[in-house]
């Protein structure tokens, strides 16, 4: 089919012209997008560009804010600095402190570990010793060792204060039965005598000990072993009334010191029984603890050491009387030698008196007869001398010690 030329023409052009349209349309949408394109990154740079300045305004403010703290920080510094070095010194002495609380630790620990094992080792100890003392002669040589210390204390001497072990006249017929004689017999002023039982009874007591005192479960049974203790003491106590130790001391006090080795022994006792100890005492038993068994003897000593003040006192009183005497029989013989040689004074003066008044006048007389010659060469009597003034006089006595007797 043939077309004509003139409408291939048109429509070429109304295609060309389409296709102009089209690429002009197409040309548009894209310079479009490519304005609304840049005009977004034009927007972004923008609010880039203003994020950037506000930061570095920002940094700028924080720079000047840095500065000024910087500043001042080292003004703080400055006025700081006296107190960094005590800080300085501080910190070394807390460091040696440290160091030696460290050494302390060690020692301390040193220490624990060796009371641990001391307390173990007592514990130990304790035990064997709860075991010994389960026998009697264990418990009785106990108490005696107990009583012994407490004398040596007290400061006496052993057979110049107190005997220990040492029965009297009356208990030698039981000397074998130690249980017949006291365990010690303290020796008091003026011939008198104290008894003292160190025999205690104590196997309820160890029993109950056992028993913890928290234990709620075991109250009971603790509270009925103390119970059977307490009975224990009192029938001991009943035993030593019967004994009647004081009988064999009629110049002693009438009472007898039942020794119990322990404080608690007595206090639990008591505690149980409150009536024990007026029991004791009104039937002449002392129980005593160490410490009231110590003040007993110390107080025994104290009278020792007053009754040998007074004993010493007495012995000057009897010695001064003593003297007394002798020194009036002394001034008595000087009397009678006084009078005796005034006598002999008087004597002596008379003789004289009489020699001269009476024997040398004959003796002139006969004298006078002889010759002359015969005179030649003889010798002539002195007369002799008469004792007389001071040398005459026998002084008396006239002290008033001497004299009071005269009168």
């Amino acid at each position: 089919m043939t077309i004509a030329i003139p409408l291939f023409v048109l429509i070429l052009a109304l295609v060309a012209t389409a296709a102009g349209a089209v690429g002009w349309a197409l040309s548009s949408a894209r310079a479009n997008r490519s304005f609304v394109s840049a005009s977004q990154e034009a927007m972004s740079w923008r609010e880039q560009a203003a994020m950037a300045q506000a930061r570095a305004d920002r940094l700028v403010e924080e720079n000047d804010g840095l500065r000024e703290r910087s500043r001042a920080d080292t003004n703080v510094l400055r006025a700081l600095s006296p107190i960094t070095q005590q800080l300085d010194q501080v910190t070394s002495h807390v460091q040696r402190l440290e160091t030696k609380a460290a050494s302390q630790h060690a020692e301390v620990v040193t220490q624990l570990r060796r009371e641990a094992q001391i307390g173990a080792e007592l514990s130990q100890n304790t035990a064997s010793l709860n075991a010994a003392l389960r026998t009697a002669s264990a418990r009785g040589r106990w108490g005696e060792v107990q009583l012994r210390r407490i004398v040596e204390a007290a400061g006496m001497l052993e057979h110049v204060d107190v005997d220990l072990q040492v029965g009297s006249a009356r208990f030698a017929r039981g000397a074998k039965d130690s249980t017949l004689r006291p365990d010690a017999i303290i020796h008091l002023p003026g011939d008198g005598h104290l008894a003292i039982d160190a025999k205690t009874p104590m196997d309820s007591y160890l029993l109950a000990m056992e028993i913890p005192a928290e234990d709620l479960a075991s109250v009971s049974e603790r509270a009925e072993l103390l119970g059977k203790h307490a009975k224990a003491v009192r029938s001991h106590v009943s035993a030593l009334i019967k004994r009647n130790y004081p009988a064999d001391f009629p110049q002693s006090p009438q009472v007898t010191v039942m020794f119990l080795p322990s404080e608690s022994l007595l206090a639990e006792a008591t505690q149980t029984d409150p009536t024990l100890l007026e029991y004791a005492l009104s039937n002449g038993v002392v129980l005593a603890s160490p410490a009231s068994l110590l003040a007993i003897l110390r107080a025994i000593a104290s009278v020792w050491s007053s009754a040998a003040l007074t004993f010493e006192a007495n012995e000057i009183v009897e010695l001064g009387r003593t003297l007394v005497d002798r020194i009036g029989t002394v001034v008595s013989h000087l009397d009678k030698l006084g009078k005796s040689l005034g006598k002999s004074v008087n004597y002596y003066n008379a003789a004289v008196q009489s020699l001269e008044t009476r024997l040398l006048v004959t003796v002139r007389s006969f004298s006078s007869l002889q010759p002359m010659a015969a005179t030649q060469g003889e010798t002539k009597l002195g007369p002799p001398a008469s004792v007389a003034g001071d040398s005459a006089q026998i002084k008396e006595f006239r002290a008033p010690e001497f004299t009071q007797d005269q009168h």
